[in-house]
């Protein structure tokens, strides 16, 4: 598929990053009119707040403070930007001054016609003594006539948004990696206390049904299977303990520290399931998405690269200023002192070179159409991010809502069986039965809850931190 989206992204960013016109021209792909949702009141920046737990804030904002990716990202920043500064100063004349003093002495004879002439000044043949001193100030500039040295400040601008975009996407990963763990340990904690509350309903049934058994009034197969449905409540636990035990390393590591402090989430967490952010368009998701604007940045850079490279193929021309004060002196020898001032224009023009620089100049134009390609799989991406993601959370939203009904109608037979019991019409078995039928439910409502946290994480790393305004960006050929 030739078709770029590459071009709409950029579109949708227009007046952030200006795309240089060596770019070649593609057909971009209409994207979906709408995501639509219900939108949270909620800052996107501290978008993991949605989810109502202080004490998960607390530590996003740790694991934002501690994490070494972040740290690494921040410094590939700081040096995107002191290249971007290097590669500008090229565009500006540079200028030094230089001096020196020196003084000489020593004894000897000087030959030949200097000592014919020297001969004439007493002594300053045989022992001569010299000073001098010269002190100056000179200018060389490469005016960019061909506008190589401002397409490679384009390109070095471009690699700082680039470096900065990603940063920005490491940081919505590590704060939803953290949100993730967290609702997920507490959710694995509900459902565990609803195991143990299922185990002892067993124990309890196992229990009457031994009784029955010593009264004559039921046989070993009711016991049996009492047993057997005990084993596979129990059977669940352990597995449930090393998933809360996995996460709980997982949220230390994130947060900075050693697997072995685990940090613990409880289970009776005020943490909420917050409702789907939505309420924009396509446009704005490409606008918000890091890796989305990353590739676009990085093909602004490949765009501008390819134009510096073409410049080499072009005349190169040089100014040079100077200005400058001297004297020098020997003993016997009146001093000479003189100024001097030095303008000149010099020029180049590439004749042959073995091809090397038409070659680079392929190689450019390949990086750039890789760099599209890497732009359009990620709009792609983004777009099909969001989809999935909402309808992951739409699925997990209708099976909350049939549990929950399950669980609803399970809690209301238990009520039954046991005023039935009490009425001297149900067997304690069958009170118990019901209970654990009931936890059941309980627990595939928890599951449903869960998978509802985790599709609305990801529906907010789809999203680029929620909806928003794209955020205000300046292009390369800003000042």
């Amino acid at each position: 598929m030739k078709r770029s989206i590459a071009l709409f992204a950029a579109v949708s960013l227009a007046g952030c990053v200006a795309v240089p016109t060596t770019q070649p021209h593609r057909a971009p792909v209409v994207p979906p009119a709408a995501f639509v949702a219900a939108a949270p009141e909620v800052s996107l920046d501290r978008w993991w707040t949605a989810w109502g737990d202080p004490a998960l804030d607390r530590l996003v904002d740790r694991a934002l403070a501690a994490n070494q990716d972040l740290r690494l990202a921040a410094d590939r920043v700081r040096m995107a930007r002191a290249m971007a500064a290097v590669t500008e100063s090229a565009l500006y004349p540079t200028i030094a001054a230089g001096g020196a003093a020196w003084v000489s002495g020593g004894s000897g004879t000087i030959n030949g016609e200097l000592g014919q002439i020297l001969s004439a000044y007493p002594g300053s043949a045989t022992g001569s003594v010299g000073n001098g001193q010269i002190l100056g100030l000179g200018a060389a500039w490469d005016p960019d006539v061909f506008g190589g040295r401002h397409a490679d400040r384009d390109a070095a601008r471009a690699i700082v948004l680039a470096a900065s975009d990603i940063a920005a996407g490491m940081r919505i990963m590590i704060a939803a990696d953290v949100v993730e763990n967290w609702q997920q340990t507490a959710g694995l904690k509900r459902r565990l206390a609803l195991l143990d509350q299922g185990i002892a309903s067993a124990d309890a049934l196992i229990g009457y049904v031994r009784a029955r058994m010593a009264a004559g009034q039921t046989d070993a197969a009711a016991l049996a299977h009492a047993e057997a449905a005990r084993g596979r409540i129990a059977a669940q636990r352990p597995a449930l303990v090393e998933l809360i035990a996995i996460r709980q390393r997982r949220l230390a590591v994130l947060a900075g520290d050693l697997p072995e402090a685990a940090i613990d989430v409880p289970g009776d967490s005020g943490i909420v399931i917050p409702p789907a952010p939505g309420g924009g368009l396509p446009a704005a998701v490409l606008a918000r998405r890091p890796d989305v604007r990353a590739a676009e940045a990085a093909v602004v850079a490949a765009a501008a690269h390819l134009k510096s490279l073409e410049s080499d193929l072009k005349p190169h021309f040089t100014i040079v200023l100077g200005d400058g004060e001297g004297h020098i002196g020997l003993t016997g020898i009146p001093g000479y002192d003189g100024h001097m001032a030095v303008a000149g224009i010099g020029g180049s023009v590439p004749l042959f070179n073995a091809g090397r620089l038409r070659a680079r100049v392929v190689g450019g134009d390949a990086e750039l159409d890789a760099m599209l390609a890497v732009a359009d799989r990620a709009t792609l991406g983004a777009l099909e991010d969001v989809e999935a993601a909402s309808s992951l959370r739409h699925g997990a939203d209708l099976a909350h809502g049939v549990r929950e009904t399950a669980r609803i109608a399970a809690d209301r037979q238990t009520s039954v069986t046991d005023a039935l019991f009490r009425a001297g019409r149900r067997t304690l078995g069958d009170v118990l039965e019901a209970r654990l039928a009931a936890i059941n439910d309980a627990d595939s409502v928890e599951q449903a809850r869960i998978a509802q946290g985790s599709a609305t994480v990801q529906l907010y790393r789809a999203l680029g931190g929620g909806w928003d305004a794209p955020p205000v960006r300046k292009g390369p050929s800003a000042p």
